[in-house]
Parts: structure tokens; sequence; C-alpha cells
């Protein structure tokens, strides 16, 4: 089994708490990613995804320019390490409904690795049916 190392996102595009929700939609946007990772001194104190800037932010009439990456993040973060086999980061994410986990070593943010990058490399190789069915078959064991 792969270890999250070898398929985690090792460029992790992160801000601080003081960064405005604005921003940070605007850094999602730019980096084509779902969620900055807030950090000081490179460890990971919270995270912010899409989500939080919809149902944190914007469907509570705030406005994105006023409210801080801090009032909405959620932290403490679930973090893993990057010798973690990807099954064991797939089960810290379906027990904790989550789709995103920063990798840290030595308490410092090393990448990221999500639900799609889990997907992708237990697909490679198969056809698509059969790696929807692989999935299935992996989540059965937790």
């Amino acid at each position: 089994m792969k270890k999250v190392r070898d398929i985690m996102t090792k460029n992790v595009v992160k801000s601080d708490k003081d960064s405005t929700i604005y921003d940070l939609a605007r850094l999602m946007d730019q980096n084509r990613i779902g969620c900055i990772v807030i950090a000081e001194d490179d460890k990971p104190i919270g995270i912010v995804t899409e989500r939080d800037i919809i149902t944190k932010c914007l469907a509570k009439e705030m406005n994105p320019r006023e409210v801080k990456a801090k009032d909405i993040m959620s932290s403490p973060v679930i973090t893993i390490e990057p010798d973690a086999e990807m099954l064991e980061a797939a089960k810290v994410m379906v027990s904790r409904m989550i789709r995103r986990l920063p990798v840290v070593e030595n308490n410092k943010l090393v990448g990221i690795i999500t639900t799609s990058d889990m997907i992708r490399e237990s697909s490679k190789g198969k056809r698509k049916e059969d790696s929807l069915i692989y999935l299935a078959a992996e989540y059965e064991v937790f």
C-alpha cells in the first residue's frame, strides 16, 4: 500500500489567520483548489474550505472583505504523518467526515492529501467501473 507522502500534494497553498475570506476565495480561485490551510510558522492551525466560506460567511450574510480566516476556520486541524499508509488517511477522512487532510512532519506542514488524490491513485490502471467497486470494497473494511 502506498504511503501518504507518495500521493500528497507538496506545494500547499496556505495563508494566515488574519487573511480575509475574500482573499482566501481569490487564492482558491487562482490556484483551482477547494481549501486553504491556515498556518503559523508552517504549523497548521486551521483550514478553510469552500463550504466554510458558503455556510459560515455568505449564508450568514457576513461581508467576506471583513470576516477573517480565524473567524470561520475549522480548528484544531486534523492532520496525518507522511509515512502513514493511504488506507489510514482514508480511515481518518471517513471517521471525521472530511475530504482534505494536511500532512505534518515534525510539526511542519509538508503536504496535503485529499479524497480526490486517493481516488486518482486507487484508479490507476483500472477501468472506471472497477475503481469505484475497489473503493467501495476498501470502505467496507473499516
